[in-house]
């Protein structure tokens, strides 16, 4: 199966990925936190049997019979949320062959339809959840509301089901102490902050997630132009901040930057803390053309294939063995 981030979209300097999801359920069937066994079934099967019919190529992994590193593994992709770990009974997730979509069932919703680009890609990304969401709607009974919207387990979700999330690469931004300042203020415009896995999480080597806080009252187009808006300010922010850095501090920031590849070329055991922390400069040096010899391609495969899961593989090891093997993937893709 492809994955997404094997990719390298627009504004990929700052933007690591977009995503765009929509939360769903089925008429007459309880929200996933008061269903029954039978009912998670059924979820399943309407929600398989409605994909059968389109012209796209899904796999169905159900998360009760999934090892826990493999259940790791599609949380470091993104491909799953946290939550879908815990009490995996009933929950299942759909993956596209391509590796841009993923359908969580039984999650808080019975539906989450999630597509994720490289890059900022807003548009691409939308359209395609919007033709899959069209189809299921053809085939399945949403729970839709005359005033209200879908109806969704959580009233945040309500209206439109639909979150736009860009995750953000903001260092300078981070150096400069301006973010606790910068989220409080589109705090207030309905914009919210949160980790490097959504909801719950926190942020690790420089990257948040930027999503809409609301979805009741507006349109999907206007709920698009209104976080793009303020995810261009940010950007544009991020940009003067780092030419301020490199034309103040240039020597220094370039001696972090290069010590940062340097370890991670030649280091022979490293922690996942320490190589998102490396991680993040070495993006930084690759986006300020101080480093050539990497692609942002290669920075974001690296960024999710060397966590601790994809490090693993499928055999239990000690945490010294995973920052070995995982020292040893890194110098690896930098020889290349």
């Amino acid at each position: 199966m492809a994955k997404w981030y094997h990719d390298q979209g627009a504004q990929s300097d700052i933007v690591l990925s977009t995503r765009v999801r929509l939360a769903r359920n089925i008429k007459g069937i309880p929200f996933p936190s008061r269903m029954k066994g039978e009912d998670g079934e059924k979820v399943i099967c309407l929600v398989k049997d409605a994909l059968d019919a389109l012209h796209y190529n899904f796999s169905l992994i159900r998360l009760s019979e999934c090892p826990d590193l493999e259940k790791q593994r599609l949380l470091e992709a993104h491909f799953i949320s946290p939550d879908m770990l815990r009490d995996t009974e009933h929950k299942a997730v759909f993956l596209s062959e391509d590796g841009y979509v993923s359908i969580l069932i039984n999650e808080e919703d019975h539906i989450r339809l999630q597509g994720i680009f490289s890059g900022m890609e807003s548009e691409k990304a939308y359209d395609l959840i919007a033709k899959i969401d069209d189809c299921l709607a053809e085939r399945l009974n949403y729970a839709v509301h005359e005033k209200y919207g879908y109806l969704t387990a959580c009233p945040s979700n309500a209206g439109t089901g639909m979150r736009l999330s860009f995750m953000l690469h903001l260092p300078a931004l981070c150096m400069a102490q301006l973010t606790e300042k910068l989220f409080a203020t589109i705090g207030k415009l309905g914009v919210t902050v949160r980790g490097l896995y959504g909801e719950g999480t926190k942020a690790s080597g420089y990257v948040f997630q930027i999503s809409n806080q609301f979805t009741l009252g507006r349109s999907e187009q206007e709920l698009m132009a209104s976080i793009t808006e303020v995810v261009g300010q940010i950007i544009s922010k991020e940009r003067e901040l780092r030419t301020k850095l490199l034309r103040e501090n240039g020597v220094a920031l370039e001696d972090k930057i290069m010590r940062a590849y340097g370890q991670m070329k030649y280091a022979r055991v490293m922690s996942t803390k320490e190589f998102n922390g490396l991680l993040s400069f070495v993006r930084l040096g690759v986006s300020a053309g101080l480093i050539d010899s990497l692609t942002i391609r290669e920075v974001n495969t690296l960024m999710v294939e060397a966590r601790p899961a994809h490090v693993m593989g499928d055999a239990p090891l000690t945490e010294m063995e995973r920052d070995v093997k995982r020292a040893d993937i890194i110098r690896r893709a930098l020889e290349k």
